[in-house]
């Protein structure tokens, strides 16, 4: 059915529904313009936090980088060092680079910088044998990016404790994600459980497996000799 027709006369003497609104508006802003003036300030305030708050954490976290990567440093040079001269007492070096990962993580204590912190507490609490604080720094790190590098933390802590069988649900754990680049490690990982619980035949699958996974890696040399050994 066509919509009744309305005269252009009729039309122009309606109100015009835009004109009328505008109208409105300015009424309701002149009547309460103290209480629109009060919630223009309080939004203003409101904004002018959040971003003094975004600049205050970006230049925390950039404090927190600075240490981070001090405590890098330190802790490359300590570790580096162990592995040159296993007798030599590096105890001091890793300290000062765990007192750099703390000062990075009571800086930022946020996303991945924060995460990568507390992971490097926990590999300095673990060569300095403090195993408990290890563990607890490795247990706040289960969640997100580096979970994997925590796990196989956590595992070693169990290792160095002679609990075996825990350290190997921890590998076996890490195992089961086949794209995690830290695999190889959680195999030989198993591998040394399973030898230390004198399953050999177990030792021998696992140490095959991750040759056949990357027989170019820095270890394959060992895990082939590991291999022969174990076949007698």
């Amino acid at each position: 059915m066509p919509s009744k027709k309305v005269s252009r006369k009729k039309l122009l003497k309606e109100p015009d529904e835009f004109i009328s609104t505008t109208g409105q508006v300015i009424e309701f802003l002149r009547t309460h313009q103290r209480q629109v003036t009060r919630a223009a300030v309080i939004v203003l305030i409101v904004i002018a936090a959040g971003a003094g708050t975004f600049y205050y954490l970006r230049s925390q976290e950039g404090k927190a980088l600075v240490m981070q990567q001090q405590g890098l440093q330190l802790y490359q040079q300590a570790y580096q060092g162990s592995l040159e001269n296993p007798a030599a007492d590096k105890k001091s070096d890793f300290q000062k680079a765990l007192e750099k990962f703390k000062g990075s993580l009571a800086a930022y204590s946020w996303g991945r910088t924060a995460q990568v912190s507390r992971v490097f507490i926990g590999n300095c609490y673990y060569a300095l044998k403090e195993y408990d604080q290890a563990r607890a720094a490795y247990s706040k790190s289960l969640e997100g990016p580096f979970r994997h590098l925590a796990m196989n933390g956590l595992a070693y802590i169990s290792e160095a404790q002679g609990d075996f069988q825990k350290a190997l649900e921890y590998y076996q754990t890490n195992m089961k994600d086949p794209h995690q680049p830290y695999r190889i490690e959680s195999m030989l990982g198993a591998a040394r459980c399973y030898e230390a619980l004198k399953e050999k035949p177990k030792a021998l699958e696992i140490y095959q497996k991750a040759l056949a996974q990357d027989p170019q890696s820095a270890m394959a040399d060992f895990i082939r000799w590991k291999v022969s050994e174990l076949k007698g």
